[in-house]
């Protein structure tokens, strides 16, 4: 993966080739952010093959644990309808770390299809950027 030169955090996310044969349909990143150390939190996920009308779902999570303990959705979606299975679509999201309820400290993402036909293919990468240069505490 590229390396940026400077203030920014990249992680891989989850990739999956039969998005509506997963576990609920759902995938979710490998492991939650901790926004201590950076103020900005961002997911960018690329679907395609999804089934014409079928919609495709990322949403932001935060969690009390990098594992996702605790977690809960933050309401932050993008969504993406297919006109045609040949349609493909990029969904970003993003929060900043003042925004977290208090407790709170990790930031993940999911993704989610009400196309069940198995033959979707998406993947999320996460970045986290605007460093901070002395921890923070959140959900003040």
């Amino acid at each position: 993966m590229h390396k940026f030169i400077e203030n920014t955090l990249t992680g891989y996310g989850k990739a999956s080739t039969a998005l509506g044969s997963e576990t609920s349909d759902v995938i979710t990143v490998a492991a939650f952010n901790n926004m201590k150390n950076y103020d900005l939190y961002y997911a960018v996920a690329h679907v395609t093959n999804v089934a014409a009308s079928k919609i495709v779902t990322l949403r932001l999570w935060e969690a009390t644990a990098a594992g996702g303990t605790g977690s809960q959705s933050l309401a932050i979606t993008d969504t993406f309808t297919a006109a045609a299975t040949s349609d493909t679509d990029t969904l970003v999201c993003q929060v900043r770390g003042a925004a977290l309820t208090a407790g709170y400290a990790f930031v993940g993402a999911k993704l989610s299809t009400n196309d069940t036909s198995g033959a979707e293919i998406g993947g999320i990468i996460q970045f986290q950027t605007n460093a901070r240069y002395a921890q923070a505490t959140l959900g003040a």
